[in-house]
Protein backbone atom coordinates (compact mmCIF):
# COMPACT_ATOMS: atom_id res chain seq x y z
CA UNK A 1 0.00 0.00 0.00
CA UNK A 2 1.24 3.55 -0.64
CA UNK A 3 2.15 5.84 2.19
CA UNK A 4 -0.36 8.48 3.27
CA UNK A 5 -0.22 11.72 1.24
CA UNK A 6 2.10 14.41 2.47
CA UNK A 7 0.53 17.81 1.66
CA UNK A 8 2.81 20.85 1.70
CA UNK A 9 2.63 24.40 0.44
CA UNK A 10 5.72 25.28 -1.55
CA UNK A 11 7.72 28.38 -0.63
CA UNK A 12 7.85 31.46 -2.83
CA UNK A 13 5.22 32.92 -5.09
CA UNK A 14 3.95 29.71 -6.68
CA UNK A 15 0.96 28.57 -4.70
CA UNK A 16 0.27 24.86 -4.81
CA UNK A 17 -0.14 21.87 -2.57
CA UNK A 18 1.69 18.60 -3.14
CA UNK A 19 0.32 15.16 -2.31
CA UNK A 20 2.95 12.42 -2.41
CA UNK A 21 2.85 8.62 -2.29
CA UNK A 22 5.29 5.75 -2.59
CA UNK A 23 4.54 2.56 -4.51
CA UNK A 24 6.62 -0.61 -4.59
CA UNK A 25 6.78 -0.70 -8.39
CA UNK A 26 8.10 1.75 -10.96
CA UNK A 27 5.67 4.20 -12.55
CA UNK A 28 5.56 3.72 -16.31
CA UNK A 29 3.02 6.40 -17.26
CA UNK A 30 0.51 8.81 -15.75
CA UNK A 31 -2.60 10.47 -17.11
CA UNK A 32 -6.01 11.86 -16.23
CA UNK A 33 -9.28 10.25 -17.25
CA UNK A 34 -11.02 13.60 -17.09
CA UNK A 35 -14.55 12.41 -17.83
CA UNK A 36 -14.27 10.27 -14.69
CA UNK A 37 -12.26 12.82 -12.66
CA UNK A 38 -9.58 10.19 -12.05
CA UNK A 39 -5.78 10.40 -12.07
CA UNK A 40 -4.14 7.14 -13.09
CA UNK A 41 -0.60 5.89 -12.51
CA UNK A 42 0.43 2.86 -14.59
CA UNK A 43 2.75 0.65 -12.54
CA UNK A 44 5.29 -1.85 -13.73
CA UNK A 45 3.65 -4.60 -11.68
CA UNK A 46 0.69 -4.65 -14.08
CA UNK A 47 -1.68 -2.50 -12.04
CA UNK A 48 -3.12 1.00 -12.43
CA UNK A 49 -3.33 3.13 -9.28
CA UNK A 50 -6.27 5.56 -9.21
CA UNK A 51 -6.73 8.81 -7.30
CA UNK A 52 -9.86 10.97 -7.33
CA UNK A 53 -8.67 14.43 -8.41
CA UNK A 54 -11.24 16.21 -6.28
CA UNK A 55 -9.95 14.34 -3.19
CA UNK A 56 -6.15 14.25 -3.53
CA UNK A 57 -5.78 14.22 0.27
CA UNK A 58 -7.65 10.90 0.62
CA UNK A 59 -5.54 8.35 2.53
CA UNK A 60 -6.18 5.40 0.21
CA UNK A 61 -5.47 4.55 -3.41
CA UNK A 62 -7.54 2.19 -5.58
CA UNK A 63 -5.53 -0.41 -7.46
CA UNK A 64 -6.87 -2.12 -10.58
CA UNK A 65 -5.08 -5.12 -12.09
CA UNK A 66 -4.81 -4.48 -15.81
CA UNK A 67 -2.22 -7.19 -16.59
CA UNK A 68 -2.38 -10.11 -14.18
CA UNK A 69 1.01 -11.69 -13.44
CA UNK A 70 2.59 -9.47 -16.11
CA UNK A 71 4.33 -6.12 -16.44
CA UNK A 72 2.58 -3.01 -17.69
CA UNK A 73 4.80 -1.43 -20.36
CA UNK A 74 2.75 1.50 -21.68
CA UNK A 75 -0.46 3.39 -20.92
CA UNK A 76 -2.62 6.17 -22.32
CA UNK A 77 -5.94 7.74 -21.40
CA UNK A 78 -8.86 5.96 -23.10
CA UNK A 79 -10.64 7.79 -25.95
CA UNK A 80 -13.79 8.44 -23.88
CA UNK A 81 -11.86 9.77 -20.87
CA UNK A 82 -13.41 7.12 -18.62
CA UNK A 83 -10.34 4.92 -18.14
CA UNK A 84 -7.00 3.80 -19.53
CA UNK A 85 -5.59 1.73 -22.38
CA UNK A 86 -2.46 -0.24 -21.51
CA UNK A 87 -0.07 -2.74 -23.05
CA UNK A 88 1.96 -5.38 -21.27
CA UNK A 89 4.58 -8.08 -21.66
CA UNK A 90 1.67 -10.55 -21.75
CA UNK A 91 0.99 -9.38 -25.33
CA UNK A 92 -2.34 -7.89 -24.32
CA UNK A 93 -3.83 -4.47 -24.97
CA UNK A 94 -6.35 -3.78 -22.22
CA UNK A 95 -9.03 -1.16 -21.64
CA UNK A 96 -9.52 -0.60 -17.90
CA UNK A 97 -12.30 1.76 -16.80
CA UNK A 98 -12.25 3.88 -13.66
CA UNK A 99 -15.15 1.74 -12.46
CA UNK A 100 -12.86 -1.30 -12.49
CA UNK A 101 -14.08 -3.04 -15.63
CA UNK A 102 -11.46 -4.60 -17.91
CA UNK A 103 -11.77 -5.45 -21.61
CA UNK A 104 -9.28 -7.11 -23.93
CA UNK A 105 -8.84 -4.96 -27.03
CA UNK A 106 -6.08 -6.90 -28.80
CA UNK A 107 -3.67 -9.75 -28.20
CA UNK A 108 -0.34 -10.56 -29.84
CA UNK A 109 0.87 -13.95 -28.57
CA UNK A 110 4.54 -14.20 -27.50
CA UNK A 111 5.10 -10.47 -28.08
CA UNK A 112 5.33 -7.41 -25.84
CA UNK A 113 3.03 -4.47 -26.46
CA UNK A 114 5.47 -1.65 -25.73
CA UNK A 115 3.80 1.47 -27.14
CA UNK A 116 0.27 2.82 -27.27
CA UNK A 117 -1.12 6.10 -28.60
CA UNK A 118 -4.63 7.58 -28.61
CA UNK A 119 -5.67 10.27 -31.09
CA UNK A 120 -6.37 13.64 -29.46
CA UNK A 121 -9.96 13.58 -30.75
CA UNK A 122 -10.50 10.04 -29.46
CA UNK A 123 -11.12 8.63 -32.92
CA UNK A 124 -8.40 5.97 -32.93
CA UNK A 125 -5.99 3.87 -30.87
CA UNK A 126 -2.64 2.51 -32.04
CA UNK A 127 -0.37 -0.05 -30.41
CA UNK A 128 2.91 -1.70 -31.36
CA UNK A 129 4.39 -5.15 -30.74
CA UNK A 130 7.72 -5.73 -32.46
CA UNK A 131 7.34 -4.71 -36.10
CA UNK A 132 3.55 -4.90 -35.88
CA UNK A 133 1.25 -1.90 -35.41
CA UNK A 134 -2.44 -2.36 -34.76
CA UNK A 135 -5.04 0.32 -35.48
CA UNK A 136 -8.37 0.41 -33.62
CA UNK A 137 -11.23 2.87 -33.74
CA UNK A 138 -12.21 4.83 -30.63
CA UNK A 139 -14.54 2.03 -29.47
CA UNK A 140 -11.87 -0.64 -29.84
CA UNK A 141 -12.96 -2.06 -33.19
CA UNK A 142 -10.19 -3.31 -35.46
CA UNK A 143 -9.29 -1.02 -38.38
CA UNK A 144 -6.05 -2.53 -39.64
CA UNK A 145 -2.85 -4.38 -38.79
CA UNK A 146 0.29 -2.79 -40.26
CA UNK A 147 3.46 -4.87 -40.48
CA UNK A 148 5.56 -3.18 -43.14
CA UNK A 149 8.25 -1.81 -40.81
CA UNK A 150 11.99 -2.47 -41.22
CA UNK A 151 12.58 -2.98 -37.48
CA UNK A 152 10.88 -2.92 -34.10
CA UNK A 153 8.63 0.12 -33.74
CA UNK A 154 9.98 2.45 -31.05
CA UNK A 155 7.30 5.15 -30.93
CA UNK A 156 3.84 6.11 -32.17
CA UNK A 157 2.13 9.47 -32.71
CA UNK A 158 -1.11 10.55 -34.39
CA UNK A 159 -1.46 13.77 -36.34
CA UNK A 160 -3.78 16.42 -34.82
CA UNK A 161 -6.90 15.20 -36.64
CA UNK A 162 -6.24 11.53 -35.88
CA UNK A 163 -6.23 10.64 -39.59
CA UNK A 164 -2.55 9.68 -39.92
CA UNK A 165 -0.13 7.76 -37.72
CA UNK A 166 3.66 8.07 -37.45
CA UNK A 167 5.63 4.98 -36.44
CA UNK A 168 9.32 5.44 -35.56
CA UNK A 169 11.88 2.69 -36.23
CA UNK A 170 15.40 2.19 -37.51
CA UNK A 171 15.97 4.28 -40.61
CA UNK A 172 13.24 6.84 -40.00
CA UNK A 173 9.48 7.06 -39.69
CA UNK A 174 6.58 5.41 -41.55
CA UNK A 175 3.43 7.49 -42.07
CA UNK A 176 0.16 5.56 -42.35
CA UNK A 177 -3.40 6.61 -43.07
CA UNK A 178 -5.91 5.50 -40.44
CA UNK A 179 -8.03 3.38 -42.76
CA UNK A 180 -8.73 -0.27 -43.44
CA UNK A 181 -7.78 -0.30 -47.13
CA UNK A 182 -4.44 -1.77 -48.19
CA UNK A 183 -1.79 0.91 -48.37
CA UNK A 184 1.92 1.58 -48.70
CA UNK A 185 3.37 3.89 -46.04
CA UNK A 186 5.13 7.13 -46.80
CA UNK A 187 8.72 6.80 -45.55
CA UNK A 188 10.56 9.67 -43.91
CA UNK A 189 14.11 8.41 -44.08
CA UNK A 190 17.18 9.19 -42.02
CA UNK A 191 19.88 6.61 -41.27
CA UNK A 192 19.64 6.29 -37.51
CA UNK A 193 17.73 4.43 -34.82
CA UNK A 194 14.73 6.62 -34.00
CA UNK A 195 13.65 5.98 -30.39
CA UNK A 196 10.62 8.29 -29.99
CA UNK A 197 8.33 10.36 -32.21
CA UNK A 198 5.94 13.30 -31.95
CA UNK A 199 3.69 15.16 -34.40
CA UNK A 200 3.29 18.93 -34.09
CA UNK A 201 -0.15 20.31 -33.13
CA UNK A 202 -0.36 22.26 -36.38
CA UNK A 203 0.45 19.11 -38.38
CA UNK A 204 3.52 20.63 -40.09
CA UNK A 205 6.34 18.65 -38.47
CA UNK A 206 7.20 15.11 -37.42
CA UNK A 207 10.07 15.04 -34.93
CA UNK A 208 12.06 12.16 -33.45
CA UNK A 209 14.75 11.51 -30.88
CA UNK A 210 17.62 9.31 -32.07
CA UNK A 211 20.07 6.82 -30.63
CA UNK A 212 22.86 9.26 -31.60
CA UNK A 213 21.67 11.82 -29.01
CA UNK A 214 20.05 14.07 -31.60
CA UNK A 215 16.66 15.40 -32.57
CA UNK A 216 15.64 14.82 -36.15
CA UNK A 217 12.63 16.19 -37.94
CA UNK A 218 10.82 16.51 -41.23
CA UNK A 219 8.84 19.44 -42.58
CA UNK A 220 5.95 17.62 -44.19
CA UNK A 221 5.16 20.25 -46.82
CA UNK A 222 8.35 19.39 -48.72
CA UNK A 223 9.85 16.46 -46.70
CA UNK A 224 12.85 18.64 -45.81
CA UNK A 225 15.10 17.20 -43.10
CA UNK A 226 15.99 18.98 -39.88
CA UNK A 227 18.79 17.90 -37.54
CA UNK A 228 19.38 19.27 -34.05
CA UNK A 229 22.44 17.87 -32.27
CA UNK A 230 24.36 18.50 -29.05
CA UNK A 231 22.33 16.47 -26.55
CA UNK A 232 24.35 14.53 -23.94
CA UNK A 233 21.67 11.82 -23.85
CA UNK A 234 18.87 10.47 -26.05
CA UNK A 235 15.94 12.95 -26.16
CA UNK A 236 12.93 10.68 -25.52
CA UNK A 237 10.44 13.04 -23.84
CA UNK A 238 8.73 15.77 -25.90
CA UNK A 239 5.95 18.27 -25.27
CA UNK A 240 4.45 20.96 -27.53
CA UNK A 241 3.11 24.31 -26.50
CA UNK A 242 -0.60 24.75 -27.10
CA UNK A 243 -0.10 26.88 -30.20
CA UNK A 244 2.45 24.46 -31.67
CA UNK A 245 5.24 27.04 -31.81
CA UNK A 246 7.49 25.59 -29.11
CA UNK A 247 8.76 22.03 -28.66
CA UNK A 248 10.23 21.20 -25.24
CA UNK A 249 12.61 18.24 -25.09
CA UNK A 250 14.48 16.24 -22.48
CA UNK A 251 17.89 14.61 -22.83
CA UNK A 252 20.07 17.40 -21.40
CA UNK A 253 20.70 19.08 -18.05
CA UNK A 254 18.23 21.78 -19.13
CA UNK A 255 14.89 21.67 -20.94
CA UNK A 256 15.82 22.45 -24.55
CA UNK A 257 12.94 24.34 -26.21
CA UNK A 258 12.92 24.72 -30.00
CA UNK A 259 11.10 27.49 -31.85
CA UNK A 260 9.14 25.80 -34.64
CA UNK A 261 7.67 28.86 -36.31
CA UNK A 262 8.27 29.45 -40.01
CA UNK A 263 10.41 26.80 -41.69
CA UNK A 264 11.31 25.04 -38.46
CA UNK A 265 13.97 25.02 -35.76
CA UNK A 266 17.10 23.84 -37.59
CA UNK A 267 19.84 26.45 -37.42
CA UNK A 268 18.17 28.42 -34.66
CA UNK A 269 19.33 28.71 -31.07
CA UNK A 270 16.97 27.00 -28.63
CA UNK A 271 15.67 28.44 -25.38
CA UNK A 272 16.85 26.74 -22.19
CA UNK A 273 15.03 26.52 -18.84
CA UNK A 274 15.06 24.47 -15.65
CA UNK A 275 18.76 23.66 -15.34
CA UNK A 276 19.57 20.76 -13.03
CA UNK A 277 20.13 17.03 -13.29
CA UNK A 278 19.36 15.24 -16.57
CA UNK A 279 15.84 16.07 -17.78
CA UNK A 280 13.89 12.81 -18.13
CA UNK A 281 10.33 14.12 -18.63
CA UNK A 282 8.79 17.37 -19.90
CA UNK A 283 5.24 18.73 -20.02
CA UNK A 284 4.10 22.12 -21.34
CA UNK A 285 1.35 23.83 -19.37
CA UNK A 286 -1.85 23.59 -21.48
CA UNK A 287 -2.62 27.32 -21.25
CA UNK A 288 0.57 29.26 -20.51
CA UNK A 289 4.18 29.34 -21.72
CA UNK A 290 5.32 27.35 -18.70
CA UNK A 291 7.25 24.08 -18.89
CA UNK A 292 7.31 21.49 -16.13
CA UNK A 293 10.28 19.14 -16.10
CA UNK A 294 11.16 15.99 -14.21
CA UNK A 295 14.80 15.19 -13.58
CA UNK A 296 17.02 12.18 -12.93
CA UNK A 297 17.27 13.10 -9.23
CA UNK A 298 13.48 13.16 -8.69
CA UNK A 299 13.09 16.95 -8.70
CA UNK A 300 10.20 18.67 -10.48
CA UNK A 301 10.86 22.16 -11.82
CA UNK A 302 8.74 24.80 -13.56
CA UNK A 303 10.18 27.24 -16.09
CA UNK A 304 8.84 30.29 -17.89
CA UNK A 305 9.86 30.99 -21.49
CA UNK A 306 9.22 34.73 -21.31
CA UNK A 307 12.35 35.33 -19.23
CA UNK A 308 13.91 31.83 -19.02
CA UNK A 309 13.28 31.80 -15.28
CA UNK A 310 12.64 28.64 -13.31
CA UNK A 311 11.98 27.32 -9.85
CA UNK A 312 12.06 24.00 -8.02
CA UNK A 313 8.55 22.75 -7.32
CA UNK A 314 8.86 19.46 -5.47
CA UNK A 315 10.98 16.41 -4.76
CA UNK A 316 9.12 13.31 -5.97
CA UNK A 317 11.30 10.42 -4.82
CA UNK A 318 15.00 10.12 -5.58
CA UNK A 319 14.93 8.27 -8.90
CA UNK A 320 14.43 9.55 -12.44
CA UNK A 321 11.00 11.00 -13.19
CA UNK A 322 9.34 8.77 -15.78
CA UNK A 323 5.89 10.35 -16.10
CA UNK A 324 4.67 13.95 -16.11
CA UNK A 325 1.19 15.10 -17.16
CA UNK A 326 -1.05 18.17 -16.71
CA UNK A 327 -4.83 18.17 -16.59
CA UNK A 328 -6.39 20.07 -19.50
CA UNK A 329 -7.18 23.09 -17.33
CA UNK A 330 -3.64 23.26 -15.93
CA UNK A 331 -4.74 22.95 -12.32
CA UNK A 332 -3.13 19.59 -11.54
CA UNK A 333 0.29 18.18 -12.43
CA UNK A 334 0.85 14.42 -12.11
CA UNK A 335 4.36 13.06 -11.61
CA UNK A 336 5.79 9.59 -11.16
CA UNK A 337 9.23 8.09 -10.87
CA UNK A 338 11.29 5.01 -11.60
CA UNK A 339 11.50 4.29 -7.87
CA UNK A 340 7.70 4.22 -7.46
CA UNK A 341 7.35 7.71 -6.03
CA UNK A 342 4.22 9.55 -7.19
CA UNK A 343 2.61 12.92 -6.66
CA UNK A 344 -0.22 15.24 -7.59
CA UNK A 345 0.53 18.96 -7.45
CA UNK A 346 -2.63 21.08 -7.06
CA UNK A 347 -2.16 24.66 -8.26
CA UNK A 348 -5.74 25.61 -7.46
CA UNK A 349 -5.01 26.03 -3.74
CA UNK A 350 -2.69 29.01 -3.89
Amino acid sequence: MPAAPDPRVAPGQIGFRAYLWQFKSAIVAAGVAEAAGIAGFGLGDGSIALRVLAEPEAPTTRRLIAHEDAALLCMAVAPDGQGFVSGGDDGRLMLTTAAGEGRLLAEVPRKWIEHVAVADNGSAIAYSAGKRVGLLDGRGGVIAVLEDHPSTVAGLAFNPKGKRLAAAHYGGVSLWWVKSEAQTPKRLSWKSSHVAVTWSPDGRFVMTGTQENEMHGWRLADSADMRMSGYPSKPKSFSWSRDGRWLATGGADVVVVWDCKGKGPMGSRPEEVNQGALVTAVAFHPRHSLVASGHADGLIRLGRLADNSGTVLEQVGNGPITALSWTSDGRYLLAGGEDGAAGILDFGTG
